[in-house]
């Protein structure tokens, strides 16, 4: 009962009405798919959010406390001004960072996890796949942010490139992710890894790892069945 109460007031009730009833119809918004915790802010949404899932309480979290550590600096924040669309459950942990520009669009899968610290910056398109988590402290962006410019050809080169993130992939903490990167289905990221390429062509079931990333080791998967029933009881936002 404690433990309940403590849940229910770690939630920010007025910023989660005022998200579900920017976002969403009436009826859907109801629902509040979304929920808002203490310590994190919608700081602007002027995009739109497409649940292509049932909606029900919770579908989505900002600033979930779902880790084993607890304390946190308050500091998360989103500025939504593209499309999200939302195909699962999907919580971002203590002091996330999110930002999807206009035009952009972000696809989120089922059982979408990022840790704490991890900040996720769309500009043109990111798609993750199914049961995909990424560890604390991960960074995910599809742009360069300023323009880079071949001083033999005289052409710019593109600021934003398009991220794929395969189905059953697990990144690891303070990895980052880069514009072009597209990960195969059952892949497993070591920690401090940079992706930046397509790494389909070395087949699924494969470790990655390094700075740049570079192929580790195949046939090694996270046993992912085993986890199901305890991942979704564990990132399902109950009251």
């Amino acid at each position: 009962m404690i433990n309940r109460l403590k849940h229910f007031l770690s939630i920010n009730w007025f910023a989660t009405l005022q998200i579900n009833f920017k976002a969403f119809a009436f009826k859907e918004a109801l629902l509040l798919p979304i929920i808002v915790y203490r310590g994190f802010k919608i700081m602007q949404f002027r995009g739109k959010i497409v649940l292509n899932t049932k909606p029900h309480f919770g579908l989505v979290g900002f600033g979930q406390s779902y880790e084993i550590f607890k304390r946190k600096n308050s500091c998360g924040e989103a500025i939504i001004n593209g499309v999200i669309e939302i195909n699962g459950k999907v919580q971002f942990g203590l002091d996330t960072k999110l930002y999807v520009k206009k035009d952009a669009v972000l696809k989120l899968g089922h059982i979408n996890s990022f840790a704490s610290r991890t900040e996720l910056i769309c500009f043109k398109s990111i798609s993750i796949g199914n049961w995909v988590q990424f560890g604390n402290e991960c960074l995910i962006t599809d742009t360069n942010f300023h323009e880079l410019k071949d001083l033999v050809t005289n052409t710019k080169l593109p600021m934003n490139k398009e991220i794929i993130i395969g189905s059953y992939n697990f990144i690891g903490a303070r990895s980052t992710i880069k514009g072009n990167t597209v990960t195969p289905n059952n892949c497993l990221v070591g920690t401090n890894s940079l992706l930046n390429k397509d790494y389909c062509s070395l087949g699924e079931n494969i470790i990655l790892g390094g700075i740049p990333a570079k192929f580790i080791k195949e046939n090694i998967v996270r046993d992912w069945e085993s986890e199901k029933k305890s991942l979704e009881n564990y990132l399902t936002i109950k009251l």
